[in-house]
Order: C-alpha cells, then sequence, then structure tokens
C-alpha cells in the first residue's frame, strides 16, 4: 500500500497541464515477496552469516531486467521504504544498481526528508520521529538530523517496542490491515505522536511509509506530520524534469 500512495502522490503533484499526456511516465515494480524483511535483516548476524542476503543486493536483482529493458531511457529511481534506506541496505542497492545501468539517478528519501525541513522549515530545532525498530537502531534518521545541527526526539525504548509492534503485529498492525487500517494501530499511532508532542517536537516524520496510512492527517495539535513519501514523490518530479504543482 505505501508504494500505491507514493503513485498517488506522484500524480497528485504533476503540473499535467490539464492533460493525460502531462503526467510521468511511472515504472512501478512490486516483487514484495522477493525482497527480505529489511529490519529482519538488520536485527540479524548477517556480518557473520553469508548467507543473510543483503535486501538492496536482492531488489537491484530483481530490477535488473527493468534496467536493461530501459537501457536507453534515463531512469530515476525511488524506494518508498525508510527502513531500506539504512546505509548498508541502501548503499549495496546503488552499488549493484549502478554496476547493471551507471547512469540512474537513486533518489535517498531519508536526505531528501531532511533538505525538506531545513529548506521549508528553516525554525524547525526539534524533530520528532516514529520508525521501525531497525530504522531507530541503525540510526537512519538520527545521522542526517544531527548532522543538520537539529535535535531529534523519539518515543522511550519500552514505547518504542510497542510503536514496532502496531506496524508489524498480524492481528491489527499496519503492515497486515492497511487499507483501512484497525482503530487499535490508529490510536497508538496517536498515542505516540502525541507523546512526541509532548516532548517539544515541532515536526514529526512519519519514518515508516505504513504510518501515514494510520495517520493521513496533516498536523496534530498543531504540529506538522511530515509523509517521506510526499517529499520523495517531489523528487521523483523534479530530477526527472517534470513541473511539480
Amino acid at each position: 500500500m505505501a508504494g500505491v500512495k507514493l503513485h498517488e502522490y506522484i500524480i497528485a503533484q504533476t503540473q499535467n497541464g490539464g492533460c493525460d499526456q502531462g503526467h510521468a511516465d511511472i515504472i512501478h515494480a512490486s516483487q514484495a515477496r522477493l525482497i527480505s524483511d529489511r529490519t529482519k535483516f538488520l536485527l540479524s548476524d548477517y556480518q557473520n552469516d553469508p548467507s543473510i542476503i543483503n535486501p538492496g543486493q536482492q531488489m537491484a536483482q530483481k530490477l535488473a531486467p527493468l534496467y536493461q529493458a530501459y537501457s536507453q531511457d534515463q531512469l530515476v529511481v525511488g524506494v518508498p521504504c525508510n527502513t531500506f534506506h539504512a546505509p548498508v541496505i541502501f548503499d549495496s542497492f546503488v552499488e549493484n544498481s549502478l554496476a547493471i545501468k551507471p547512469d540512474l539517478k537513486i533518489i535517498n528519501m531519508i536526505q531528501a526528508t531532511v533538505e525538506h525541513v531545513l529548506e521549508s522549515m528553516p525554525d524547525i530545532r526539534k524533530i520528532g520521529l516514529m520508525s521501525t525498530t531497525g530504522t531507530r537502531q541503525l540510526g537512519v534518521y538520527q545521522t542526517h538530523i544531527q548532522a543538520a545541527g537539529l535535535e531529534l526526539i523519539q518515543v522511550s525504548e519500552s514505547t518504542q517496542a510497542q510503536l514496532h509492534d502496531t506496524i508489524y503485529n498480524p492481528d491489527f498492525g499496519i503492515k497486515a490491515f492497511s487499507s483501512p487500517v484497525t482503530n487499535q494501530a490508529r490510536n497508538n499511532f496517536l498515542d505516540y505522536a502525541n507523546d512526541l508532542v509532548s516532548q517539544g517536537a515541532q515536526v514529526i516524520i512519519l519514518g515508516c511509509t505504513e504510518i501515514p496510512l494510520a495517520l493521513p492527517e496533516l498536523h496534530i495539535q498543531n504540529v506538522i506530520l511530515l509523509d517521506p513519501m510526499q517529499v520523495l514523490a517531489g523528487k521523483l518530479l523534479q530530477a526527472g524534469g517534470y513541473q511539480t504543482r
């Protein structure tokens, strides 16, 4: 569903001149069953177990036929998964993808999101973040946020376990029930967001691409809820030479 939302955001942000032909050419590749879980990989013993395959390498290999089919065209690539942007995964994806098609433009959604905050919200000093445990433990956002001189605010470690479970729980989690999400998942994320606001967050990054499905509103207590996929959609269009709204 996150991929569907990214596709929707691209369409919504395109300045198409009032005609179908003004829209971007989009290749939406979804091979979820062939790409292993990113969080499980990050929390595994992959450094010592060569049998554990990097999801970034898997993704590049599965996209190889697509790269080759469009070998004469400029392709701009974005991946709607925050955890996928952990350097050990994303760097592998970039390296393996460029080995197949050297002229690819690959957008880093995490970097683009933090840059968006700096450019469009210059007064923001404290950024709240909700994410999977893998994204949190690897500091996927933390590195970019701290490098920008901003303060990162997250839920407590104990609450983080609950937050992660609200994404993955097979009985009520967002990955299991995404359209629509369950009331329990939505209420949980409202609680987590309010927790971050109470800690002083001035903007909250919804750092797992399923979270916006539970929190579709733009604000909570007048604090912006920032969906990285919205940022990614705009960056993809700009890199592809399209006009955005």
